[in-house]
């Protein structure tokens, strides 16, 4: 085997295991396929580099995973069959070696109905269950760390490289805990920004956490056909917008499991199931639900085939609105396909407040591993869009659990529901009932909608401005010490990689990918942001009326670099261009631009 600069073990022989090839790598370790006395394991091996940001705990991470998996034996959990160290000094374990797909490539190759898909996560939430009851979290739960055996269709849970248990020895010195932005729940972002100046403040994490990542996950299998491609998607745990039900982008998903969703995806830890094992039970329970939608397969197979260059349109259950709503989707719509949930609930928050609310005085409450190419997708026939009639599963009542209670407690946010009946609603302002004007109400009734349900009831487009957050955690580190990059640092880089370098059409809070391109001149750039350094971030747009003094403004926020050969690494860049034009939640600007290094969010 060839060594490599990164401290994958130079020898084809680790420990007495024949090493045949290499099945990934991720941030502290690499994987590979091993075989000693007629047996495979899957061995992992612990990486030294400076790009982890601990380069001194890498060891001390890899004994911590295997501590927690010598306390599991779980048919769902990856077990361990050894460990040691390689011939280089690195510690490895010796792991099963899981024949299959991960969760996402098996609803795409698999085309499970939504009852399988059931049956998958009531085992997987067993095992969390068993898992948790044990005292062990493994706080980086994702559609990459489930896999599905190809022998008997089980899941398996792997990948405990950020697990936690009693007693365990913090490695880390942020104010979160590792794991993946995507999946955390809403409350550690809360935290992060309660205690963005206390350096020593730590959040603890829960069972909470964990139940809102198996609600990302589900949510993802049941509004995404092609959950393993990169393209943009709505932020679940965001802070201005709840996650839209999944029965509203997928007409297939039976009303009570979208229901259960939303209980398991809600900005109260409180309202989510009490632990994993009552979350076992509601899957269970629908699962056995004799309605025959769930015997529907979760999307048509035909959405889910990879189709060289053609691009999803909308979501079938959004596409089938009238004329209007269609052609107002189809300008939101980039090449990536399915780029169409925008963060847009934050600006239509923000006209109605404009529009109607401030005008009273006092407090309003009001709501607040492959790549597969994109396909056009096949409507489903109505018979099969038909919600059912069973009524939402009860909410499991609480139950003792040896892991912590629930994290932080944050204020909950209403349940959406369907156009306010009255054409003036009523709102509560200290004590007084007051009647909205007819316009106020309109908008007010649009604040309380997701995007989709918004546009589809003809709300007004919306202009997205940036929150005010804390840089992500441990980016000002790794722009300091791995990247080298300061404060004040400007760089030049094509702002999304999809597009020329003309003016370009960036819908407003959708993601975007950067790049460095060729012919970059600057020599403090080519040193610490090369050619081909691609930002991960995402687009705003800033008017006059949101402080914005020399015009409209296109702001791309990116907070993930990676440097060509690199890990990511968390930053804090900003990208501040001006806007030719606005349209439609559409923000026009000249595509090649240059940002700067910042401490803090503007």
């Amino acid at each position: 085997m060839t060594a490599t600069p990164t401290g994958t073990p130079p020898a084809t022989l680790i420990d007495g295991w024949q090493i045949s090839k290499e099945l990934g790598n991720g941030g502290f370790a690499f994987v590979f396929l091993g075989e000693k006395n007629g047996k495979r394991n899957a061995l992992k091996v612990a990486r030294h580099r400076e790009a982890s940001g601990d380069p001194k705990q890498t060891h001390a991470r890899t004994l911590r995973e295997l501590t927690a998996l010598l306390m599991l034996n779980h048919p769902n959990i990856v077990r361990t069959q050894g460990h040691g160290y390689t011939e280089t000094g690195n510690a490895y374990l010796a792991l099963d070696y899981v024949e299959g797909w991960t969760l996402a490539e098996w609803a795409e190759r698999k085309h499970p109905t939504i009852r399988e898909v059931l049956s998958v996560f009531e085992k997987l939430a067993g095992a969390l269950s068993y898992m948790h009851r044990r005292g062990i979290l493994h706080r980086d739960l994702k559609l990459l760390n489930v896999l599905i055996r190809k022998s008997d269709g089980a899941p398996v849970i792997i990948d405990f490289s950020c697990a936690t248990y009693p007693l365990a020895e913090d490695l880390t010195d942020e104010g979160l805990p590792p794991g993946t932005n995507r999946y955390r729940a809403p409350e550690q972002f809360q935290f992060l920004h309660e205690h963005k100046d206390e350096h020593r403040a730590r959040y603890a994490f829960q069972v909470a956490d964990e139940i809102f990542a198996v609600g990302v996950m589900l949510h993802e299998l049941l509004t995404d056909p092609r959950p393993s491609e990169f393209r943009v998607r709505f932020d679940l745990n965001g802070s201005f917008s709840k996650p839209p039900p999944p029965r509203l982008v997928n007409a297939r998903v039976p009303e009570a499991l979208s229901d259960l969703v939303e209980s398991i995806l809600s900005r109260d830890p409180s309202r989510r199931p009490v632990d994993t094992e009552a979350l076992r039970r509601e899957l269970a329970e629908l699962q056995t639900d004799p309605v025959a939608d769930y015997d529907v397969p979760a999307h048509p197979p035909s959405e889910q085939r990879q189709m060289g260059a053609a691009h999803a349109e909308f979501p079938a259950a959004l596409a089938m609105q009238p004329p209007p709503l269609k052609q107002r989707v189809a300008v939101l719509e980039r090449p990536r396909g399915q780029a169409w949930w925008l963060a847009g609930v934050a600006g239509v928050v923000a006209i109605a407040v404009a529009a109607g609310l401030w005008s009273y005085s006092g407090e309003v409450r009001a709501p607040a591993a492959e790549s597969h190419v994109a396909a056009s997708p096949t409507p489903p026939s109505p018979s099969r869009s038909v919600p059912p009639k069973t009524a939402p599963p009860a909410m499991s009542p609480p139950s003792p659990s040896p892991v912590a209670p629930p994290g932080p407690t944050i204020a909950a946010v209403p349940k959406e529901g369907s156009a306010l009946k009255n054409p003036a609603p009523e709102v509560l302002i200290q004590g007084r009932t007051l009647r909205l004007p007819k316009k106020s109400a309109a908008v007010a009734e649009c604040a309380s909608l997701s995007l989709v349900a918004a546009l589809a009831a003809g709300c007004p487009a919306a202009q997205i401005r940036p929150e005010s957050f804390t840089c992500p955690a441990g980016a000002e580190r790794a722009m300091r010490e791995n990247l080298h990059w300061t404060d004040g640092d400007s760089f030049s880089l094509v702002l999304d990689d999809r597009h020329g370098r003309e003016e370009v059409w960036f819908a407003a809070g959708a993601e975007v990918v950067g790049i460095v391109p060729k012919g970059m001149s600057d020599r403090r750039q080519r040193e610490v942001a090369p050619v081909g350094t691609r930002f991960y971030g995402k687009a705003y747009y800033l008017s006059e009326k949101m402080g914005r003094a020399d015009g409209p403004a296109l702001v791309v926020r990116y907070d993930r670099v990676k440097l060509p050969g690199q890990d990511e690494q968390p930053v804090c860049f900003v990208v501040e261009g001006t806007a030719i034009a606005f349209k439609d939640g559409m923000v026009k600007a000249y595509n090649l631009d240059s940002g700067t290094v910042v401490d803090r969010w503007p």
